[in-house]
């Protein structure tokens, strides 16, 4: 994309001149740079703008929808948060600004509260040993009335987790093409519960005011006060104006005035009790087809472009490649990838070869028994294929750093996109 009619990196100006160079008599070079200055020169720039507005026009007809919606997951202390960042906003709004739980609820045998949550600073491996080790943990809990020893157990919070498998039934009831989402910072997010507190019993309905938990060896790589991030907001608008009837005399298009929206931005419909027939932009303006006949009212996911505005201390994690022509057209015509060339394309193209970088792929049974990937579409369970039947695809990576607590995630994520490119296989990914 970009490259001239005339040839890559050709100049224009310097064929000019050097072409003037070549004519001795110099009145007639003085003529022949005035002529082309004059009409040459125009006709390139025209030339090189039609050409750029045939490009874009060409790659926005066989454009991937799903692109149009790229997931960021961030994450950040709460204390550095900045509720004017139109870029991410928590995943949880009640994260925001969570009120002291109820000795009560946090020992409420059904349903308990978590005292607190705690992100894991460490690999795949490590996580799922600390998620799975079933350890009891000592500390204190702090009321009104003084401290008290308590014990205290870990849970993988699911409830980030529950907002993508949310997300995921979302794009289905907006006919976009779903696309994994990078989510490795949820998979470290745990939830601490209490387990037991001495003397506590009299105290059943304070406040916990602080906890103080004991974690071993995982202390060092626990954060406290993590707040997970998105570029999704939550917006309520209702219909603009009465909706129209469509040809069928069954469904109506709802419009939304673009002045109601946010530009730049693209949008969910989040009402899952509405079958769609259709959602789109047209000049800004919001177009929903439904066969809802009066005005509505409705819930609508705004994704947020991209900004480079804040610096985050945990780089915002992307799930969509970068946009190009040939990934584009394979898309439009559902075709797969057949080499190992053309998996090493797609795998490059979500830009995270700094972290992990793919070398080969094989067929056969992996060294390690411990998994070093997981499946980031676990939740996705109404899948076809029955994977006890089939060979596994091993995909080997390498890390640009070993220490990187994240290269086991990326490739994770990397493993989980060349799944649905193989569906035949059992995919699994391994670091060298």
């Amino acid at each position: 994309m970009g490259e001239s009619v005339f040839g890559a990196g050709f100049d224009l100006q310097d064929y000019i001149h050097k072409r003037s160079m070549d004519i001795q008599d110099l009145k007639e070079r003085a003529l022949y740079r005035q002529v082309t200055n004059t009409m040459m020169v125009s006709l390139f720039q025209y030339l090189t703008e039609e050409q750029s507005k045939l490009e874009q026009h060409i790659l926005s007809e066989v454009q991937n929808r799903e692109s149009d919606f790229p997931i960021y997951i961030g994450i950040v202390n709460s204390r550095f948060y900045d509720a004017s960042d139109g870029f991410l906003t928590p995943i949880c709004s009640e994260d925001i600004n969570q009120d002291h739980p109820m000795v009560s609820e946090c020992l409420d045998t059904k349903e308990p509260v978590p005292v607190e949550r705690v992100f894991l600073r460490q690999n795949t491996q490590e996580t799922l040993r600390f998620e799975q080790d079933g350890s009891v943990y000592h500390g204190t809990v702090t009321v009104e009335k003084g401290t008290f020893p308590a014990t205290f157990s870990i849970k993988r919070s699911q409830r980030y987790l529950n907002k993508i498998e949310h997300l995921y039934q979302i794009f289905h009831a907006n006919h976009i093409p779903w696309s994994t989402v990078c989510a490795a910072y949820l998979y470290k997010m745990f939830d601490v519960y209490l387990s037991d507190a001495e003397g506590m019993d009299q105290y059943i309905g304070e406040k916990i005011l602080a906890v103080s938990v004991d974690f071993g060896t995982y202390d060092p790589f626990l954060q406290r006060g993590m707040l997970p991030l998105w570029n999704l907001k939550n917006i309520k608008v209702s219909t603009s104006m009465y909706p129209s009837p469509c040809v069928d005399h069954i469904h109506y298009e709802h419009r939304i005035f673009a002045h109601r929206l946010t530009p730049d931005c693209n949008y969910l419909v989040a009402n899952l009790d509405r079958v769609l027939q259709n959602v789109r932009l047209v000049d800004g303006d919001m177009l929903i087809t439904c066969q809802e006949k009066g005005p509505a009212n409705w819930e609508l996911i705004q994704v947020n472009p991209e900004s480079r505005k804040l610096r985050y201390e945990y780089q915002p994690l992307v799930n969509q490649p970068a946009a190009s022509f040939a990934s584009n057209l394979s898309s439009l015509y559902q075709q797969g990838v057949k080499t190992r060339g053309e998996l090493r394309r797609v795998i490059l193209s979500f830009g995270y070869d700094s972290v992990v970088s793919f070398q080969n792929v094989e067929l056969g049974i992996p060294e390690n028994k411990i998994p070093e990937t997981y499946d980031m579409d676990q939740f996705i369970t109404d899948e076809l294929r029955k994977r006890e039947k089939q060979e596994t695809m091993i995909l080997h990576f390498t890390a640009a750093d070993p220490g990187n607590f994240l290269n086991m995630d990326i490739m994770s994520f990397l493993v989980t996109k060349a799944q649905k490119l193989f569906p035949e296989y059992h995919c699994v990914g391994v670091l060298d």
